[in-house]
């Protein structure tokens, strides 16, 4: 836990209170087993429900939480590191939910009716391991709009990708494989 309290120290857009939230937060989504809902949290921990659900209605910076744990890691020279992006894709079925529109789904080989994340993340090639970063909601866009590529161009540099890495691989559906 020293990790997170150091990163969430420098986490500007924190109060203190939520910091203290948040220490207490994250230990316990690691421990539950099952079901995790504001009862179940506040079974083991000393909140109550309803200051689960207050805390869970104010936005915290994830992407800038992992960022910050990932700056130790940037910074050895001996450690050689790439970006990485996958695409994935939910089904979803009904019309009202936001981005809801046509994806390529890869287990079934074709596009279907569904919703599809991006997910960011920094690959430590040295020692073969992912770290995330940032995972955003694909929008479904009309044709006027950006197209689908200029989307995940811009979920990169809004997250800094080029911070760890001149290198980003992709998925590559063409080719079954994985492009740099």
């Amino acid at each position: 836990m020293e990790i997170v309290n150091t990163v969430l120290q420098q986490m500007s857009s924190l109060n203190k209170p939520q910091r203290r939230f948040i220490l207490v937060l994250l230990p316990l989504l690691m421990c539950l087993r099952g079901r995790v809902n504001f009862r179940n949290l506040s079974r083991y921990s000393d909140y109550h429900e309803k200051t689960f659900s207050r805390w869970y209605r104010r936005d915290f910076d994830f992407t800038e939480f992992n960022r910050l744990s990932l700056l130790p890691l940037n910074e050895d020279t001996a450690v050689t590191l790439i970006a990485a992006t996958d695409c994935s894709f939910i089904p979803k079925s009904g019309r009202h939910t936001e981005g809801l529109g046509k994806y390529y789904s890869g287990g079934t080989g074709r596009a279907e009716k569904g919703l599809e994340i991006s997910t960011l993340a920094v690959v430590n090639v040295t020692e073969n391991t992912a770290y995330h970063l940032s995972t955003r909601q694909t929008m479904d866009r009309p044709e006027r709009e950006q197209s689908r590529v200029d989307g995940y161009l811009h979920h990169l540099q809004q997250d800094r990708a080029s911070r760890y890495s001149r290198m980003l691989c992709m998925e590559d559906r063409r080719k079954g494989g994985v492009s740099c």
